[in-house]
């Protein structure tokens, strides 16, 4: 469920096939995220799952994998 929502969202936001989004894909990188897309993309998380991402979590995040797995450790 966690990925799913991460992917529909990433897909959303970046106008990116949600098909080839996948754990191992890197957000900066093979979705050509800017750092504007990650703002709203925290926005969007906090909000789907009731929960809040400090500064700090997303020094860490590479991949959509480690997007999950930070998510799915808050919930």
């Amino acid at each position: 469920m966690v990925f799913e929502t991460i992917q529909r969202l990433l897909a959303q936001l970046l106008a990116y096939d949600s098909e080839r989004i996948t754990m191992s894909t890197v957000i900066l990188e093979d979705l050509e995220a800017e750092p504007g897309d990650l703002v709203e993309l925290i926005l969007a998380l906090e909000q789907e799952f009731a929960i809040e991402l400090a500064d700090d979590d997303w020094k860490t995040i590479e991949t959509v994998g480690d997007l999950t797995a930070l998510i799915e450790n808050r919930i």
